[in-house]
């Protein structure tokens, strides 16, 4: 079993149609009306929603520890929606929901138990339609413009210290739901209670369906004042209470902390798939937003490529780089398959085969394969499987992404920022060069080649030019120099079906032409078309699929792009630090990891987005979500191992962690 599969719940079903878990022999509701329970205890009990119009900013955060048929979920959509019809000038906005389950349902059982309340019917199909493979970690779920859904597989004793609290907590109400602590005592422990608080705003609210004793005491051992109340119809009690003021424990890694950002202007520089998605996710949450891009129009860096293959970055290993890869295409592929139903970008999600061309790829399809993936994210192929899959002549053995295809970057990023610029909040300035930027009375100066300009907070999504500025200039990032040749098809190419990998790779057919790429000139920055280059990259085609060799050279046909990457091949996603600050500040930090440790120091308000490499389509998109719930103060889509590996100062701060010396 791969690590990063989940085992779904197995189910049997009670006389009154109710599903029971058979490992823990508990209903997952009421058998008198579970949507009622779920009102009256949760909702009710945690005063919604009445807090929501008086709330204290635009987002109001819901946790629950257990998401079972995901019932209390759509119970608080439900709600969050009457209450935005009833008061639509009302604090708060928008809904953020948190789920966490360790058995989840399939998709078939999931459809069957919430069948049964018709009033929820239009809400369910949108949660079934977006509801996720059984993979490990968090699935960000849009269920609309306003109410987004955290889903978090796994189990909660895991899953809940892995999230990041910041500062001052996330979540303003829970829902402390799961089967009986009779049935279930591993959950219902002061450890579980612990992670509630410190994952809590202070004033936040809690509820309960159990009165057992044991739970009581322990909420209240954690910082919560607990009170029994009636509970549900027969039900004697239940216990609700109330976060009045928790002391907060020192950040656990004060060199990885995330800064929030500054209410106001916003400034994103670089209009390529991370721009673009980052002006996308920050208008989305009410965000005002200027997009300053030096050429004439968007996507002219790397991410203007006609064709871009879209599949995870998998190494036969559950660390947090294939984590990351992995979680990040699924929300890609959710995400943008959304997206391209509503806009026109050219598109297909065909499926990518990797090729086992080599035995260094051989070993490494192996290992994957090993894991047993379901066959729906991952599938082994004979080399005749791969020949009717591709439907080229590849004779070679290999894998399949069945999810995965391809997407025309362009097309992508010009209807992203058509979308957030609907919004309003979107002003674009091209032909602007960034020249320099000052820190001035809490805000940042952009002096620029048209002018300057202020803003609150700033953004560089602009690829290797973060290397340019003062600020950035430290950060261990490299240029890495990309062509890709366009290919006009061919009898031997005509049938091509998928996307095809190997030490290169090859698109199917759009407008005429395949895409065969790519070259990799690290440390190379010119953008002039190279012979050697479109013949490197023919050859290692027909080299390893000899049935193609009736190709011919693309004759200067294709592009250039430099693309920003990390020696980890981890991207960069978080505040700029201080770097010349922070080797002072963390000196001797091995020494000191037991003392208090001050917070990193960083440059406040300036968020860098860079070192995407070549998958920045894959990436851009959960990496946006990432950046702007930071800005925002709001929960952030993956685990703190995952943050702390795509901390801009991480490569300096590991080292001095370890003792090493700085090269």
């Amino acid at each position: 079993m791969s690590p990063h599969f989940i085992t779904t719940a197995c189910l049997d079903w009670n006389d009154q149609g109710t599903p029971v878990a058979a490992a823990f022999d508990d209903v997952y509701f009421s058998n008198d009306d579970g949507l009622a329970e779920s009102r009256y205890v949760f909702l009710g009990q945690n005063d919604l929603p009445n807090r929501w119009r008086n709330h204290d900013r635009p987002l109001f955060v819901v946790a629950e520890t257990g998401f079972g048929t995901g019932l209390n979920v759509l119970a608080t959509w439900q709600a969050f929606l009457d209450y935005r019809r009833q008061h639509p000038q009302g604090n708060a906005q928008r809904l953020h929901l948190i789920s966490v389950e360790k058995y989840p349902l399939n998709h078939t059982d999931l459809s069957q138990a919430l069948a049964q309340w018709p009033e929820l019917s239009t809400l369910s199909a949108r949660l079934l339609a977006e509801y996720p493979l059984p993979i490990s970690g968090c699935h960000r779920l849009q269920l609309d413009e306003n109410v987004s859904l955290d889903l978090w597989l796994g189990d909660v004793t895991q899953v809940l210290p892995s999230m990041e609290a910041g500062l001052s907590g996330k979540v303003d109400a829970w829902y402390l739901d799961g089967f009986a602590p009779s049935k279930n005592p591993e959950m219902w422990t002061p450890a579980l209670f612990a992670q509630l608080a410190r994952l809590a705003r202070n004033g936040a609210t809690l509820a309960t369906f159990t009165a057992a004793t044991l739970v009581r005491q322990g909420l209240t051992a954690a910082g919560f004042e607990m009170k029994r109340i009636k509970g549900f119809r027969h039900k004697r009690e239940m216990l609700a209470g109330v976060l009045l003021r928790h002391h907060r424990q020192p950040y656990a890694t004060p060199w990885f902390w995330r800064r929030p950002g500054r209410i106001g202007h916003t400034v994103i520089v670089g209009a390529g798939i991370a721009g673009a998605c980052l002006a996308h996710a920050l208008t989305r949450r009410g965000m005002r937003v200027t997009l300053l891009e030096q050429h004439g129009a968007p996507a002219q860096g790397a991410s203007g490529n006609r064709q871009a293959a879209i599949y995870p970055l998998l190494n036969g290993e559950h660390d947090n780089l294939s984590q990351f890869y992995l979680q990040a295409f699924l929300h890609a592929r959710r995400t943008l398959c959304a997206f391209t139903e509503q806009h026109k970008v050219a598109h297909d999600w065909c499926g990518v085969v990797q090729l086992a061309y080599d035995e260094t790829s051989s070993a490494k399809i192996t290992k994957l394969l090993a894991h047993h993936f379901p066959d729906t994210l991952l599938a082994s192929l004979s080399a005749e499987q791969v020949n009717a899959r591709t439907g080229i002549a590849a004779n070679l053995a290999g894998l399949e992404y069945p999810l995965g295809g391809w997407i025309c970057p362009f097309e992508l990023i010009t209807a992203l920022l058509a979308q957030a610029k609907k919004t309003g909040l979107l002003h674009t300035r091209y032909q602007t060069q960034v020249e320099s930027l000052q820190a001035k009375d809490e805000q940042w100066l952009l002096t620029t080649s048209t002018g300057e300009v202020l803003a609150d907070n700033v953004f560089l999504a602009n690829s290797h030019g973060v290397l340019d500025l003062v600020q950035t200039q430290g950060l261990a990032l490299s240029a890495a120099r990309g062509q890709v040749n366009y290919q006009a098809s061919a009898p031997s190419l005509a049938s091509l079906k998928t996307v095809v990998c190997y030490h290169g790779y090859l698109t199917p057919a759009w407008q005429g032409l395949h895409c065969i790429g790519a070259s990799y000139g690290r440390d190379q920055v010119h953008l002039e078309y190279s012979a050697t280059d479109e013949q490197e990259n023919h050859h290692k085609l027909v080299s390893t699929l000899p049935a193609l060799n009736d190709l011919p050279l693309s004759s200067g046909s294709g592009r250039v792009g430099v693309r920003a990457t990390s020696r980890d091949h981890f991207p960069m996603a978080g505040a700029a630090p201080n770097k010349a600050a922070q080797l002072q500040q963390f000196d001797k930090l091995q020494r000191r990891q037991a003392q208090a440790v001050p917070l990193a120091e960083d440059h406040a308000g300036l968020y860098v987005l860079s070192g995407l490499g070549s998958r920045g389509v894959c990436s851009a998109p959960l990496l946006a979500e990432l950046l702007a719930a930071q800005l925002c103060d709001e929960p952030y889509p993956v685990s703190r191992p995952i943050l702390d590996s795509l901390a801009p100062n991480r490569h300096w701060a590991r080292k001095l962690l370890r003792g090493q010396p700085l090269r």
